[in-house]
Formats: structure tokens, C-alpha cells, sequence
């Protein structure tokens, strides 16, 4: 307690994440508070910090494992006083029981854990000013790799989210702030952070927030009712409009967001060409913004406008112009530089197919804003989430030695498949067992057979790749802190509706999604759903992204891009279209692609299935993947 004239005492160990369900909105407040107060830069730190709460540590053991490891006997010795040591001599008991662990000790070393074991859990723990936070966020950032723009989404603060449940959270109104943490400038030039508001945004999370029932409102029907002409047609009447109403939430997020969406883009791909470029286009910037006295803030959206101006249409980049100044002769001589950049970019592109290419942009997304579709941004860009900055730096921490260019690179050989394990999904169930065997005859495979908690710990999390499909995420069949133990080295796929959701727990708790329990575990990779779909649709999709991705166990099979897909849906069979001379895999060198991320691009183009509720909804979260086994790297 304070008196007069009193001091507050300070809690040494008071930490960075939450104590309780206040703390993650005290931290968005104080973000709300130093952004109208013109500090933008202690804002992204609130962000930052309100990001990471003290229940993600429930995913974490490593906590645990240095509660756990005991003193060794020399440690133990060596700390004890004289009248102790004095105390030893005379003590046959304790000389016998430090003898018999001096034996074991020798059998089996106690394993020593790092000095700084723990870096990657809270790097904000003992932060006392924003500004020492912010140097801390910088630090981490230009110690992950630099082909990645990191780019953080969070919802404002809202007072009523501390009594409030879940479903009423989710649609309640506020702002979304978009933080740069990491782009096309750093280290040079620091985060910039950009809110975005206005009374269209209620009704944008209102009708967000009703996406998925009334999509299951839609599908959910009795198949004996669905035999009659009227009832069929009533159906994709029904569906058709669900699809005209996500067009136009999609698009309304699209509208949000602009004119800024091309802060989406990642870095282009590093070559002699881009380096080139990326030096004249810098220069001509910072001269021009040094001329005119602009702002680093300025400067950044200029520089990344300039990036990727040949992907602007004239109306962004004229608006683009408009936000970064007021006058008219500015504005012109900005959207005179941009169109010459633009030109530059096409032609180079044309030149070289390398350029046109971009390294992977990492979302680090609020959960309050998980379920929104980010990936529509700008679909030909290569993403992958995480829920926060700490997250990927400990994902970082952990596979840094298998990160090259931007990529965690794998190559997979062993891979194990969990298809249908109550057996009450027939067609698809059919049409996946049909594809495991021809396509990945050489993995292992359970068919509509509920694993054990041993099976999928020892032997599904510990191959190369494991995929799942079936109802959900899976987790039914293992518990959740299992998993967390785990340590999952596999790539992930999990094919269910609604597998990688953020869900809630009633009152207001921090949301949880099977990706936690993943990452928790050190996967690398997940690839799950943000909401449900059709079966069909989710079967056609999955093994597109797996054919691409993955290399089949014989090369005498037909590229998947060539099979019937009208007799494989209907009937589970196999056979090359009918109307063309089939070719083989042997025959078809450039079919996979290495990169995850840009196979989940193709999906969110609907390039595979074009209707946007089954492109939008599959996404990457944690690191993103790249398989050596079906390409090389280009760089």
C-alpha cells in the first residue's frame, strides 16, 4: 500500500505476459493510449507484449524441464558449508547415497540445458520502458532471417472483452492495427504501425463473426430430403448466396484495408537483379524524401509502394500518392516515380521469372482476428501465421539450423497417414485411401482405424510428414498435453473442418487452436482449415496440395493435375482423362513445387477449387516449409 510521500515497490518478478484476463487488455489499452498520443513506436511495443499471454506457457516444456533438473553431486557438494562438509565425513548414510548417484551419474551424464534455455520464452520479461521493449523487438527481428517482412494484425482495446463471452468478443467493434515489425527497409529504418478504423468496421466483425454458422447452416441437411429436383435446387441456391456473402465480406475487408494491401507483400526473391534495382529504387527514395523532409514512417510506405509497384493498379497508386502527402504537386512527382518503378519491375520481370518471385510474409495475428482471411489480401503473396512474436522466435530458436533462405527446409522421405479413423466418413474415405495407395503407396497408412495415443506420439509425429483427415483436428485421439511432450518433428497436415480454429472456453480466456499444441511442441509447420468445408471440396484440395508438395513412392503414376477428377470424386478410381494421351510423373520434371506456402497460394487464387468458400480457408501456421526431396532451392 502507498502512503504520503510514499514510493510504489517494485515487483522484480513480475513478468511481461498476463496474470489474468485483464492484463492482455491493460496492454491493449496502453497500445491505444500511446498511439493517439503520437508514440507509435511505444504502441507497437503494447501490441507486441499483448500478444504473448502467460497461458501459451501451458504449450511449453521447457520451462518444466529446468524445474526438473536437479544438482548434480558435484554442485552439491561444492555448495555446502563447512559444518555440513564436517557433518559429511562422519556420515556413512550420505556418503553411500552421494557414491550410488555418482554411479548413476556415470551410467547416464545429466544433460546440460543452455545458459540461455529460457531466452525464447518471454524476451520481454524484465522490460520496464516501452522504448527498451522496442529495442528488444528490433533485436529479435534482425536476428531472424532477413528475407522475412513480418507483419503484425491486433485488435484494439475493448473494455467489455474482461466480462464478456467469446461469442460476443469476436463480433464487438474496434480497430485493427497493422505493424511492419520487419520489411523491405530493416534494419535501417524501424517498425511503422498504421491504424485503421471507421463505423463500417462493426459490421465488418459482426458479420464475420456469424460466417461459420451460417455456412453450416447451409450444408447441414438430411440426405433423405435431398432426393427431390426442388430440395437440390433450393440447396446450391442456398450456397451460392453464402458465396456471394463471403465475396463481399472478403471484399470489405479487401476495402479496409486499402490502399495499404501491397504492405502484404514480402521481399522479392534475392538475386543480382533485385539487388540492383532495390539499390536504385532506395536512393531515388531517400533522396527524394530527404528533399521533402518526410518522415520514416513515410519513407518505409514509399519504399515498399516502390517494391512492388508494378503489382498496383493506377487507382491504388494514386491513393498510395494521396496517403502519403497533400500536395497536388507532390503527389504527382510520387506517382510519377512509382509508374517508372512499375515499368521497371515488368520489364525486369520478363527478363528474369526469378524476380517476379517473393520470400514468404510471416502474419503474426491477434486471436481475436484469426478467423478473418488475410491470406485474401493479396493472394499471390506466400504467407504463414504464428499467434505471436514469441512464438516464431522460439520456432526460430529451435530449427535455425534447417533454415536456409527464408525457409525451413526439409526433405521428406517417411511419411504416416491417419485417414478417416471412424470410419463414417464412406466417400471420402474412399477417394483418400484410393490416393494414399497409389500416390504414397510407401508411407504408412491407417484406414478408418482409431489410433492409439502411442501411435500417433511415437510413430505418426515423429515421420518426415503426417496427415490427417477426418472429423476436425484430430486431437480427439490424443491428449492435448501429449502432444505439447511430444516433440513433433513432422510437417503437419491436418484435414478436418474447422482444424486450426481459434476456439474459446466460455468466459473470456485466451483463445486455443490445435496449432498450439503443435507449436508447443516444436512443429515446424502446420497446414489446417479456418473453418468447415465439403467434403468433396476438402478431398480435391488436400491431395492437390500433397501431390504437388509431395513426391510419390513410384514415378510410373499420372501427374494428379491429369487424373479424371469426375470418376476419382464419384467412385475412389484412378485413370488419366480420356480425351488425352496421359503422360507419366517420369516424364514431368517441373511438377512439384518445393515451397509449401506457394502451393496454399495457388489454393487461395482457386486455382484448385474456385468457389472462395473452399480457396480462403486453408492457411500455413509456424514456419514455412520448403521440400528439398521435389526441388531444389533457386538461390
Amino acid at each position: 500500500m502507498l502512503v504520503a510521500g510514499g514510493k510504489a515497490e517494485r515487483l522484480d518478478t513480475y513478468p511481461s505476459s498476463d496474470v489474468g484476463p485483464v492484463a492482455k487488455e491493460y496492454n491493449l489499452l496502453r497500445a491505444d493510449e500511446e498511439y493517439r498520443n503520437g508514440n507509435v513506436e511505444h504502441s507497437i511495443y503494447y501490441q507486441v507484449k499483448a500478444q504473448f499471454q502467460s497461458t501459451d506457457l501451458r504449450y511449453i516444456t521447457e520451462a518444466e524441464e529446468l524445474q526438473k533438473q536437479r544438482p548434480t553431486t558435484e554442485q552439491l557438494l561444492k555448495v555446502a558449508s563447512k559444518q555440513e562438509r564436517s557433518d559429511f565425513k562422519s556420515n556413512k548414510f550420505l556418503q553411500n547415497a552421494i557414491k550410488y548417484v555418482q554411479q548413476k551419474e556415470l551410467e547416464n551424464p545429466p544433460r546440460k540445458l543452455a545458459n540461455d534455455a529460457l531466452e525464447h520464452l518471454d524476451f520481454l520479461e524484465d522490460v520496464e520502458h516501452p522504448a527498451e521493449g522496442l529495442k528488444r523487438i528490433a533485436n529479435i527481428c534482425n536476428r531472424l532471417p532477413n528475407e522475412w517482412c513480418i507483419l503484425q494484425l491486433c485488435k484494439s482495446f475493448n473494455p467489455a472483452t474482461t466480462y464478456s463471452v467469446f461469442n460476443e468478443i469476436q463480433p464487438s467493434p474496434g480497430a485493427i492495427y497493422l505493424s511492419l515489425l520487419s520489411h523491405c527497409r530493416s534494419p535501417q529504418l524501424g517498425p511503422i504501425c498504421l491504424r485503421f478504423a471507421g463505423s463500417h468496421m462493426g459490421k465488418l466483425f459482426q458479420e464475420y463473426s456469424t460466417l461459420v454458422d451460417r455456412f453450416r447452416r447451409v450444408v447441414t441437411v438430411d440426405p433423405l430430403n435431398m432426393k427431390g429436383k426442388e430440395a437440390k435446387q433450393k440447396y446450391w441456391e442456398e450456397l451460392d448466396a453464402f458465396s456471394v456473402f463471403l465475396n463481399k465480406l472478403v471484399s470489405d475487408l479487401r476495402y479496409t484495408i486499402a490502399p495499404y494491401r501491397f504492405l502484404f507483400f514480402g521481399k522479392r526473391y534475392d538475386c543480382s537483379a533485385v539487388h540492383k534495382q532495390t539499390k536504385i529504387i532506395n536512393t531515388l527514395v531517400d533522396d527524394f524524401c530527404l528533399a521533402n523532409q518526410w518522415s520514416n514512417h513515410q519513407r518505409v510506405i514509399f519504399s515498399q509502394a516502390a517494391m512492388h509497384a508494378n503489382r498496383l493498379d493506377a487507382a491504388d497508386l494514386k491513393l498510395i500518392c494521396h496517403e502519403l502527402c497533400r500536395s497536388q504537386k507532390k503527389t504527382q512527382a510520387v506517382y510519377d516515380m512509382l509508374k517508372g518503378f512499375a515499368s521497371d519491375w515488368t520489364q525486369l520481370e520478363e527478363r528474369q521469372k526469378l524476380v517476379a518471385k517473393r520470400y514468404p510474409t510471416i502474419l503474426v495475428v491477434d486471436e481475436r482476428l484469426d478467423h478473418l482471411h488475410w491470406e485474401q489480401m493479396v493472394t499471390v503473396q506466400e504467407f504463414s501465421r504464428v499467434k505471436s512474436l514469441h512464438c516464431l522466435w522460439r520456432l526460430y530458436q529451435h530449427h535455425k539450423a534447417e533454415i536456409r533462405h527464408g525457409y525451413y527446409t526439409t526433405t521428406i522421405k517417411r511419411g504416416m497417414c491417419v485417414i478417416n479413423p471412424d470410419a463414417d466418413l464412406m466417400n471420402s474415405g474412399r477417394r483418400l485411401r484410393s490416393f494414399f495407395e497409389y500416390w504414397l503407396s510407401d508411407w504408412q497408412h491407417l484406414f478408418e482405424t482409431v489410433p492409439t495415443e502411442e501411435v500417433m506420439v511415437k510413430q505418426a509425429y515423429q515421420t518426415d510428414c503426417f496427415v490427417y483427415a477426418g472429423h476436425g483436428s484430430g486431437l480427439q485421439y490424443v491428449n492435448a498435453r501429449l502432444v505439447c511432450r511430444a516433440r513433433v518433428r513432422s510437417v503437419v497436415f491436418l484435414f478436418g473442418c474447422d482444424s486450426t480454429r481459434m476456439l474459446g472456453t466460455g468466459l473470456y480466456s485466451a483463445l486455443y487452436g490445435a496449432h498450439d499444441y503443435y507449436h508447443g511442441a516444436l512443429c515446424p509447420s502446420v497446414v489446417g482449415t479456418l473453418m468447415p468445408a465439403l467434403d468433396g471440396n476438402m478431398d480435391t484440395i488436400s491431395v492437390t496440395v500433397m501431390s504437388l508438395w509431395l513426391a510419390p513412392g513410384d514415378k510410373q503414376v499420372i501427374p494428379w493435375t491429369h487424373i479424371d477428377r469426375a470418376s476419382w470424386l464419384k467412385k475412389g478410381i484412378i485413370k488419366g482423362k480420356d480425351q488425352e494421351n496421359t503422360p507419366l510423373m517420369s516424364q514431368q520434371p517441373n511438377y512439384h513445387l518445393g515451397s509449401l506456402c506457394s502451393i496454399l497460394s495457388l489454393v487461395q487464387q482457386g486455382k484448385v477449387e474456385p468457389s472462395i468458400y473452399n480457396c480462403c480457408i486453408y492457411v500455413c501456421r509456424g514456419l514455412p516449409a520448403w521440400n528439398l526431396a521435389v526441388e531444389k532451392m533457386p538461390f
